[in-house]
């Protein structure tokens, strides 16, 4: 098992393409570009921690479905466009807004937002 971290997938809005220069014809082959590389990358069995803005005003049909395609146990910590919908998606193996954690003897500080100081810093 592998773990990973992602941030900022923006699956879904329209304004992703030139807010980000994302370099698609249309939001729908965006969103298969992003879940062909995720699922190419990570494997059923590994575990990713998304931190934040997994999606962006997609409904939560349709965000659910782009989930549930996706390689791994997934963890979301929030970010500020995960709203009360993208947080209660069944396909979230856990949900929170900040965590504290160690992976491979590091210690890690998890959250969408930045910090100028943090606990063990």
């Amino acid at each position: 098992m592998t773990v990973w971290f992602t941030a900022d997938t923006h699956f879904g809005p329209g304004g992703a393409l030139g807010r980000f220069q994302r370099p698609f014809g249309s939001v729908a082959a965006m969103d298969e570009v992003l879940i062909t590389r995720w699922n190419e990358t990570v494997g059923r069995d590994d575990e990713v921690w998304h931190l934040g803005d997994f999606a962006y005003r997609v409904p939560v049909e349709r965000a659910s479905g782009l989930l549930a395609r996706l390689n791994g146990a997934k963890h979301l910590v929030v970010g500020n466009n995960d709203g009360p919908n993208m947080m209660t998606l069944p396909g979230w193996a856990s949900v929170q807004h900040y965590r504290e954690t160690e992976f491979d003897g590091i210690r890690l500080v998890l959250c969408h937002y930045p910090f100028r100081t943090w606990n063990g810093m």
